[in-house]
């Protein structure tokens, strides 16, 4: 029987950056960790060991870490501060311990066809895994073509995405005020990048609903499969809960069913979701 591998981690701050805005980034040592994660899975972190704050938090995996040799040593977190945890979590110094449950969750599928020009199409906090697919794929193997399209209000939510600079991958910006990039929301970009599509494509999207509403609606127009990574409340990580379901497609009366976002996403397909 084979081994089930390990859930709970328990790991060390080696970083804390403060990008501004409420913004940070949280670097951890956990090779075991790293070495299992994939992007677009998911970890739940216990904040500190007291009462308060009770439930995990859950946080897909910003940056993806290695050694010289190409080594899983450790992953980032991407957090904005806004309430009690991330408080918490924008204090911890360099050398403090933290528990992380995880991997979890079902990580974004790389297409079959090489040839497929994958489009991430990210908001805010939304365009953290985006960061682990370009560091992590290439090292797979996965030669896909990638394009980040990455939306925000204003210039001032940017203020993380120089942590891409030195991926290569190709990106696009959008605001809404129009203080970097093009001016509108992110689906200005989507639309574009769909009708100038000359072979196979595919969309994954992460961050607001109604964000990730639009980008699966428009990838459906012109017939690209899409899929999204669901941003919920995970207080257990392994569908015990029952705090993080959404709404899926199905046969049966009343035409939809509840799926537990933790076990069967956070990675779903856009076209199965009820929006």
């Amino acid at each position: 029987m084979a081994e089930r591998a390990k859930l709970l981690h328990d790991c060390t701050v080696s970083r804390l950056t403060d990008f501004g805005q409420g913004y940070f980034e949280l670097t951890l040592e956990c090779p075991a960790l790293a070495a299992q994660l994939q992007a677009g899975q998911f970890v739940n972190v216990r904040v500190r060991e007291e009462l308060f704050p009770l439930l995990r938090r859950p946080f897909s995996s910003f940056d993806w870490l290695t050694d010289a040799r190409g080594r899983a040593t450790g992953i980032s977190i991407l957090a904005h501060v806004v309430g009690q945890g991330t408080a918490l979590m924008a204090k911890l110094a360099p050398g403090s311990k933290i528990s992380l449950n995880g991997p979890l969750g079902k990580h974004f599928e790389p297409p079959a066809d090489p040839a497929t020009r994958v489009i991430l199409v990210g908001g805010g906090i939304g365009l953290a895994p985006f960061l682990h697919v370009a560091r992590q794929w290439p090292r797979l193997g996965h030669k896909h073509e990638l394009a980040l399209l990455a939306g925000a209000r204003s210039k001032k939510d940017f203020v993380f995405m120089k942590r891409f600079a030195d991926t290569g991958i190709e990106t696009m910006l959008a605001t809404e005020d129009g203080s970097a990039g093009v001016k509108g929301k992110v689906t200005v970009l989507l639309e574009a990048e769909l009708k100038a599509l000359k072979g196979p494509a595919m969309v994954f999207t992460c961050g607001p609903w109604r964000m990730m509403q639009a980008v699966s609606e428009l990838s459906t127009q012109y017939k690209v499969p899409c899929f999204a990574s669901l941003e919920r409340v995970m207080g257990c990580g392994y569908g015990v809960c029952n705090g993080c379901v959404a709404k899926v497609k199905s046969s049966d009366e009343p035409g939809y069913r509840f799926a537990k976002t933790c076990v069967e996403g956070t990675v779903m397909d856009g076209a199965s979701l009820v929006w």
